[in-house]
């Protein structure tokens, strides 16, 4: 076929889907591990008033035993900031792995067992696809909580559509093919052909999914802290850091930069993963981050 890659070909976009996932998960096992570490680097809640200039100005990087600096009412910004970075994981692990295998069960069984069972659900998916991310957003979050398991339950219920609309569209590409069509013709049932014929040929999209969605958990969960919505202070939480670290920003940058870096640093292992994953299967019709 003149549009299959040569061999030469796939061999290299393996081995540089091999290379950049790999950095992914190093820079993300990085970041698991700092958060694990948080319980060693002190108390996020201790006011150090020693810590505070003459005029009232947090303590720089470095300054009186502080590896980060203070914030702006002399917290330990490092402690903060692992502290924060945990939460950040917590919470983006979580609703990935929620709203990965809710949508990955609605898309299956529509995409699989048809008729109007498939018509409610896939409307269902368009409803939730329709809504104003941010905006649906702030409004779960005013109704189910603004604690951890209720940004969880947000940002599921923000991303488990998207995840639906694939899993839907690849498992009806699979239901008519031979293999499938074959086996349900031999007497397998429905059940059976879908768990052993159609799910272990969806692997790796769900893989690729789950790693994009990691990534825009991170940030419409830090963003819905930035905004109020999340975890509230003085809990740390990456997103609630950033929106008290903009408005010292003018006189303590140190204390905006240090959690805008993690933020960055994870969304960006998240998206190394699911560029390594795509770069793996030349033929991918998905566009690249990279490449745009």
């Amino acid at each position: 076929r003149p549009d299959r890659p040569r061999p030469a070909a796939r061999a290299t976009a393996r081995k540089a889907g091999r290379r950049l996932w790999l950095t992914g998960l190093c820079l993300l096992g990085f970041l698991v591990v700092l958060a694990l570490c948080a319980p060693m680097a002190g108390s996020p809640y201790t006011i150090h008033t020693d810590s505070l200039t003459s005029q009232g100005l947090p303590a720089g990087v470095g300054e009186n035993g502080h590896l980060l600096g203070t914030d702006a009412i002399g917290r330990d910004l490092f402690a903060r900031t692992l502290y924060g970075l945990r939460a950040t994981l917590i919470i983006a692990l979580s609703a990935n792995l929620t709203s990965v295998a809710l949508g990955a069960a609605v898309g299956l069984v529509a995409g699989f067992y048809r008729g109007w069972f498939e018509q409610v659900l896939m409307r269902i998916v368009d409803v939730f696809l329709s809504v104003p991310t941010v905006l649906s957003g702030l409004a779960l979050a005013s109704i189910v909580g603004r604690g951890t398991t209720g940004i969880i339950l947000v940002v599921t219920a923000l991303y488990w559509a998207w995840t639906a609309r694939l899993v839907h569209g690849e498992t009806v590409r699979l239901r008519g093919r031979g293999f499938v069509e074959a086996a349900l013709a031999h007497g397998v049932s429905r059940h059976t052909a879908l768990r052993r014929h159609v799910l272990p040929h969806l692997s790796t999209i769900l893989l690729n999914v789950a790693a994009l969605n990691g990534a825009a958990v991170v940030v419409v969960g830090a963003g819905l802290s930035y905004l109020g919505a999340g975890i509230q202070p003085p809990t740390p939480e990456l997103g609630n850091m950033l929106a008290d670290g903009s408005s010292s920003m003018t006189y303590a940058p140190h204390t905006l930069f240090v959690p805008l870096v993690l933020v960055i640093a994870t969304v960006l292992a998240f998206v190394l993963v699911a560029e390594g994953l795509n770069r793996r299967n030349p033929l991918s019709e998905r566009r690249s981050w990279l490449d745009a």
